[in-house]
C-alpha cells in the first residue's frame, strides 16, 4: 500500500495547475467549432472528464514516483488496489477542474445555441426575400 502523502506544492498544486489548464483547453479541442447540436457537446464534456479523471491519476503517480515511494513496485503487487487509490486521488482533482469544465460546457452550449439562433435568422431572411 502506497502511504498519503502531506499536502505540498509539488504533489498537489503542480498536478492541480496542470489539471485546471487542461479543463479549459480540452473542451475545445474535443468539441468542433461549427457543431449544432448539444449531444456533440456533451459527448466532449464527458470525453475530457474521463481524460482529466486519468491525467490526474496518472499525474499523482509520477509526482509519487519522483519522491522515491515505489510506485511501479505497488502496481506489481497490488495492481487493482493502487490503481483504485490513484484513481481516488485523481477524482479528488475534480474538485478544481470539475467546475472548470463545467464552466465549459456552459460556454459550449451558448456558442450552440448562438449557431442555432444564427441559422434560424438566416431561414427566416431568405423566406421573407422571396416572397
Amino acid at each position: 500500500m502506497i502511504p498519503s502523502q502531506p499536502i505540498g506544492f509539488l504533489n498537489t498544486g503542480v498536478p492541480l495547475l496542470l489539471l485546471g489548464a487542461f479543463a479549459v483547453v480540452l473542451p475545445r479541442v474535443l468539441v468542433p467549432a461549427h457543431i449544432r447540436t448539444h449531444g456533440r457537446v456533451a459527448l466532449g464534456i464527458v470525453t475530457a472528464a474521463v481524460l482529466l479523471l486519468m491525467a490526474g491519476a496518472g499525474a499523482i503517480a509520477l509526482v509519487y514516483g519522483w519522491q522515491g515511494i515505489g510506485v511501479s513496485a505497488a502496481f506489481v503487487q497490488a495492481p487493482g488496489e493502487t490503481a483504485g487509490f490513484f484513481l481516488r486521488k485523481g477524482a479528488l482533482a475534480a474538485l478544481i477542474w470539475g467546475p472548470i469544465l463545467a464552466y465549459a460546457w456552459l460556454s459550449l452550449s451558448q456558442r450552440v445555441e448562438q449557431r442555432r439562433s444564427e441559422d434560424g435568422a438566416r431561414h427566416t431572411t431568405t423566406k421573407e426575400r422571396r416572397s
